[in-house]
């Protein structure tokens, strides 16, 4: 496994975070600065629902040190409004943009889709179109993190994409290289890493504390990072991931 910013971001994967939508709004936006922050490389967003709000970025700036407007110019936002636009970003220009980014002084850091079910969903396409695109989609993302060795974050509302279309939101979760349920936690959030595995009795007792210097092999400004010894109640096995909120 490639080095961790932190459990949802890693290099060269395809990770899925669920959550109900003001939640993964808020977490994707956490999840572009704390990329930022960790070098000179640039954050890539696909935007399909205006949830990238440039205020609350800026607040998030000045209540953590820096100016309103730092790394403005390193987080490219492309907005998205229908499918055909969706799918053309997803499998076209992001790597046309990573390509470009990887030939400068700094390649991208971090890639998201958010959200990523809605716009695969509409009623705009037939059935048979929309699991066409979302398998498409799927494995050229997935073939995106490895290529350019960087975490590839979709963001979902897993509960109400499998009352919608269970079968779209299986194929992603069967895509996913890490799979996380994410919610708030008083002023930082917990990530429930879903899993298929069953884990044996007392396996949880033998994971350790942790923080993102142990992934990073250098000083980074960061929120630490803890196993808890609590599965969340899915309807798969899982287990827990706090993540605090850096000050």
């Amino acid at each position: 496994m490639g080095r961790v910013w932190s459990p949802l971001l890693v290099q060269g994967e395809l990770v899925l975070a669920s959550g109900p939508r003001p939640h993964t709004r808020a977490l994707t936006q956490e999840l572009a600065h704390f990329a930022l922050r960790g070098g000179p490389g640039a954050v890539l967003w696909a935007d399909g629902d205006h949830g990238f709000n440039p205020y609350d970025f800026a607040e998030m700036n000045l209540e953590r040190g820096f100016d309103a407007e730092w790394g403005a110019e390193r987080l490219l936002v492309k907005r998205c409004m229908t499918p055909f636009q969706w799918d053309t970003v997803l499998t076209r220009h992001l790597k046309e943009k990573l390509t470009a980014l990887a030939a400068s002084a700094a390649p991208a850091a971090l890639v998201l889709a958010a959200p990523y079910e809605d716009l695969f969903s509409t009623d705009e396409l037939q059935d048979w179109e929309r699991e066409d695109y979302i398998e498409y989609s799927l494995a050229h993302l997935k073939g995106l993190a490895e290529e350019f060795d960087l975490p590839v974050v979709i963001a979902v509302d897993m509960a109400r994409w499998c009352t919608v279309n269970p079968l779209m939101a299986w194929k992603a979760f069967e895509a996913a290289d890490q799979r996380f349920a994410v919610r708030r936690s008083g002023e930082g959030w917990e990530a429930f890493e879903v899993s298929r595995e069953v884990l044996a009795g007392g396996a949880l007792a033998h994971l350790r504390q942790r923080t993102l210097t142990d992934f990073g092999g250098r000083e980074v400004p960061s929120p630490t990072v803890r196993l808890v010894a609590q599965p969340a109640r899915l309807d798969r096995t899982a287990r827990a991931v706090a993540v605090e909120r850096g000050r």
